[in-house]
């Protein structure tokens, strides 16, 4: 690797803005990254969105400007919070939000703190910030009146006496120049925030601005790593990679990643233990090999981050996880320092159920179906309808339950362990009730029996639920909860899994995991616990050869003239069992999968399903290095040399004894 592949810059046109006012506080700074040429819209450089963050490419300088390495600067944002969580607004806050965050922040800590570069800002709201483009700046604005500076309200008091919501339980927020004015200014910074007299809002306030930060969210500074994790698997098959481009502009970002561009510079320079011409079986393995930890690395960070919060992901993907590459010496394959990063937290919302022992979880609004989704997660069955109370139980040290009948146009599906949540307007106000179906009783099409959970209501709400006793209350509305727990991030797990080991360019994605449940579905229907599963599966692959044609050995490479070399070499026992465990992912397709259902995990150990996957798949991951590192091809010709003198002999059998004598018919 060359001195200057190590080297980065800034495209034309492009330059950093610091993130603070004080230049000579320190040599190195944290900057965003910015277009400097005049152009519509916003300068800075968006990454991704998150459900509660806008995540843009930022920089570490020098006291030159000079960039030394990429970095990703997350911002708070609370609207795309309530995006998510159309359907649950009462249950969102900027309380909750805030908790998420630090919960986040904790969890990148535990998952790798050398990426994080804390600044203080992660825990303590910034003061808010806007961009003056006249000024080629980032601005903190201040109150012309006072000569104050606007910074984030989070006085409920205050907030209240100026007649505008709360800061702790709702998703609104304001800036002011308190708390020393007796009457202070407000700006409202977050949409359809309410504005009361004399109250502007951003763009009133600073209509020459362009918004950063507005409303005085948390920031997060992390390491930028640009290579996603379906790229890297690309590349380890033979393809060459396109680079990292933001708003229409190619970005060198230096060491390995500059060497990626082309498939043969790849090979050889060194980017593999073996290269060359002789070097194509030894490649092959090590590709196997590499792949395989990919999919341990993504199994180890997706169990993680569902340790550190004790929330399903939900919204785990390949998008989910993208690969650094480390600087190595002259020589070293840096494929093998590929390191597997989840790039972002839970995007769950629990619902607090006190009196239930499982745990409900709500996924945020998806747009259209995904491949890394299973169905239960792509809509949640919904409506309006007519509630008539049965009676309401005898109260309990948990509190009162009661007996219902629900009513709609057409029979709901609900399972056993869904959650039925139930809306209902009393004269004492607005209630919301959690209970299961009770299909026991004999009712008729569309109606389904409900008992609900234990819960601890004022005396105003249960004498209201006594004198609706026996009276339709219409226009309810209800929603039915599956109960999505972390197995729904193992279904996305063997989606990516199928993403790394299966997708080339005659199979796609869809496709791979079509036939990864159609194997399953054969391994269930023929079933049988005397078996081992290993054994089981291999008599399937074996006995219809187009199970090998569609999920063998030969996806690990892009290059044709490779495949039967792959199908050759890759010992089929190692990859059919890898297979199998990928098949275990799917939760529910038989008596293999590691999770019966998709909420079959401890509600107090979410992370507890991984364990027995990732054992499973580390002793596959020993024994893959195991021919990475030997001389395989010798064993092989050994262990053949060895069968064909034993099939030269027979076995002669005495009372004590076997005894080998040659086979005369030889």
């Amino acid at each position: 690797m060359s001195h200057k592949s190590i080297v980065i810059g800034f495209p034309d046109g492009f330059e950093p803005l610091l993130l603070d006012l004080e230049p000579d506080v320190a040599p190195l700074r944290i900057a965003l990254v910015i277009r400097s040429a005049p152009a519509p819209g916003t300068p800075l450089l968006l990454l991704r969105e998150t459900i509660d963050a806008s995540v843009y490419l930022g920089c570490l300088i020098d006291a030159s400007g000079h960039p030394k390495t990429w970095l990703e600067i997350w911002v708070q944002n609370s609207d795309h919070m309530a995006q998510s969580f159309q359907a649950q607004l009462e249950a969102m806050s900027n309380s909750l939000i805030d908790q998420r965050w630090s919960a986040r922040l904790d969890s990148f800590r535990k998952l790798d703190r050398r990426a994080l570069i804390e600044t203080g800002w992660e825990t303590l709201h910034p003061p808010p910030a806007f961009i003056d483009l006249k000024l080629g700046k980032l601005i903190h604005p201040i109150d012309p009146e006072t000569n104050r500076a606007f910074v984030l309200c989070t006085r409920d008091d205050r907030l209240a006496s100026a007649g505008l919501p709360p800061y702790t339980t709702s998703l609104h927020r304001y800036l002011w120049n308190g708390p020393e004015i007796e009457t202070p200014a407000f700006v409202a910074v977050t949409s359809q925030a309410p504005t009361s007299s004399g109250v502007k809002t951003a763009a009133e306030a600073f209509a020459d601005l362009l918004p950063f930060n507005p409303t005085g969210g948390f920031l997060l500074v992390r390491s930028f790593c640009p290579l996603k994790l379906s790229d890297f698997a690309d590349i380890l098959a033979g393809k060459s990679w396109p680079g990292f481009s933001c708003a229409g502009a190619s970005f060198d970002l230096g060491g390995a990643y500059s060497q990626l561009e082309d498939a043969d510079r790849i090979v050889q320079q060194g980017a593999h233990l073996f290269a060359g011409r002789d070097g194509a079986t030894g490649q092959l393995r090590e590709v196997f090999h590499l792949k395989m930890n990919l999919i341990l690395q993504v199994l180890v960070q997706t169990r993680e981050a569902i340790r550190s919060q004790q929330l399903p992901l939900l919204n785990l993907s390949a998008e989910s996880f993208r690969v650094g590459l480390a600087h190595t010496g002259a020589g070293l394959p840096f494929f093998w320092t590929a390191r597997v990063e989840l790039i972002d937290g839970s995007s769950a919302l629990a619902l607090p159920i006190p009196t239930s022992d499982l745990r409900y979880f709500l996924p945020p609004a998806l747009t259209g179906p995904s491949v890394y989704r299973p169905q239960t997660l792509r809509a949640l069955t919904g409506g309006e309808g007519e509630l008539r109370i049965r009676k309401v139980l005898a109260p309990s040290a948990e509190g009162i339950c009661i007996e219902a009948t629900l009513a709609s146009e057409e029979r709901l599906a609900i399972a056993a362990s869904d959650l039925v949540h139930i809306r209902l307007g009393l004269p004492s106000g607005r209630v919301d009730l959690y209970g299961y179906a009770d299909d026991s009783a004999a009712l008729a099409t569309g109606e389904t029996r409900i008992r609900t959970l234990p819960q601890r209501l004022p005396d105003s709400v249960m004498t209201a639920l006594e004198e609706a006793t026996g009276t339709p209350i219409r226009s309810v509305h209800f929603e039915i909860l599956p109960l999505l727990a972390s197995p729904c991030d193992m279904y996305a797990a063997a989606v990516i899994a199928a993403r790394i080991l299966l997708v080339d360019e005659q199979n796609s994605l869809s496709v791979a995991v079509d036939q990864l449940l159609s194997l399953a579905q054969q391994l269930s229907t023929q079933y049988d616990h005397e078996r081992p599963f290993a054994e089981r599966l291999r008599a399937i692959a074996d006995s219809d050869p187009r199970w090998g044609a569609a999920l063998g050995p030969h996806r690990l490479t892009s290059n044709p003239g490779r495949r039967d070399i792959a199908s050759r070499i890759i010992p089929s026992d190692l990859w059919w069992e890898l297979i199998g465990v990928i098949i275990r992912f799917f939760p529910g397709t038989g008596a293999d999968s590691f999770c019966r259902d998709f909420g079959d995990a401890p509600p107090l150990a979410l992370d507890a399903i991984f364990e027995k996957p990732l054992n499973e798949l580390e002793v596959l991951q020993r024994r893959s290095r195991s021919m990475v590192v030997t001389d395989w091809d010798q064993n092989l010709e050994i262990r053949e040399a060895i069968a064909e003198v034993m099939r030269s002999y027979k076995t002669v059998e005495s009372p004590s004894e076997g005894i080998l004598v040659p086979d005369g018919s030889n």
